[in-house]
């Protein structure tokens, strides 16, 4: 080895070695835990709930004259607390949820998910609001309300008729949805446990946790008809009812090898894909030249499962 890389590298070597790795201390102006938990409870304010830590911070300079730590602390605390995510005024006062919730359906009417989304009307500054719900096995909608407000009455209306139409109580079935407003309402949670249905929530912020509803809801804003917005909620209601009863009855649905929900939701599943296998198969026979490996066997999907 050359004399002059030697000496290179241990010049090297030896400047990492008595590089400083860091504050051996804590800095003297560090946070105490009460001033921490101070800047939580503010941050938790439920008049509060909808603005920024930075809002906030400037808040409490006009309004209460005071000063707890800077704003970058403030982002730092709440980041540190997982109050970064939307803390709405239903859920400032308890704790955001945070289980993955794990679901598995192996028949109808086991898993029922819903959600809500906004529809546009023929006037800018007027929204409607559309109800779904969703059996997660056989993607069957048992219920569904087209509304010019949001509330949990529309909602609990839309549930006792799904329920009567099922012919069930509700007893052992599981209630899946995000953390909305009216999901998360008293009024709504009374209705769950009356009818002694199971709660299910979808992590605070995880989109992914309720697919069935998201995916339904992308379906049915893209359909070749789907007008974009309606003149009145009598002219949405019609096309709705329409809709919902081809998409039931007449929609061949791709996660369930393309029989429609309905057949798969009233038992109709294994006497189809039968009759289907049983004409591949003939098919199979004569013109298996065709093919580059085995015919194609369909059978039953057992289980539908959240995450």
């Amino acid at each position: 080895m050359p004399p002059r890389s030697y000496f290179l590298w241990k010049k090297e070597i030896d400047k990492t070695e008595t590089k400083k790795k860091g504050r051996k201390t804590s800095p003297e102006n560090k946070l105490s835990s009460k001033e921490k938990e101070e800047v939580v409870n503010v941050l938790l304010r439920n008049e509060w709930a909808d603005y920024s830590p930075r809002e906030i911070y400037y808040k409490l300079i006009d309004e209460e004259k005071r000063i707890i730590a800077s704003p970058a602390t403030f982002y730092r605390i709440a980041k540190n607390a997982d109050l970064l995510t939307r803390r709405s005024k239903t859920n400032a006062n308890r704790p955001l949820n945070r289980e993955k919730p794990h679901l598995v359906a192996t028949g109808p009417n086991q898993v029922w998910s819903w959600d809500v989304s906004q529809i546009k009307s023929e006037c800018r500054s007027v929204r409607f609001y559309l109800y779904v719900i969703v059996d997660i096995w056989s993607r069957l909608v048992v219920g569904w309300a087209l509304e010019d407000h949001e509330k949990s009455e529309h909602a609990i209306i839309m549930w006792k008729k799904a329920l009567e139409d099922q012919y069930i109580t509700g007893n052992g079935l599981i209630n899946h949805k995000d953390n909305g407003a009216i999901m998360t309402s008293h009024e709504m949670i009374k209705f769950v446990r009356d009818a002694q249905m199971v709660d299910s929530y979808s992590r605070a912020g995880v989109s992914d946790d309720n697919p069935f509803s998201e995916s339904l809801f992308g379906t049915i804003k893209t359909f070749r008809t789907f007008p974009g917005s309606f003149f009145g909620l009598e002219s949405g209601r019609e096309y709705f009812k329409n809709y919902f009863h081809d998409y039931n009855y007449c929609y061949k649905h791709s996660r369930i090898q393309f029989i429609t929900p309905a057949e798969r939701h009233y038992g109709e599943e294994t006497k189809i894909l039968d009759s289907r296998n049983e004409t591949i198969n003939k098919f199979y026979a004569t013109h298996s030249h065709r093919y580059a490996k085995v015919a194609k066997k369909f059978t039953p999907i057992i289980e539908v499962k959240i995450n």
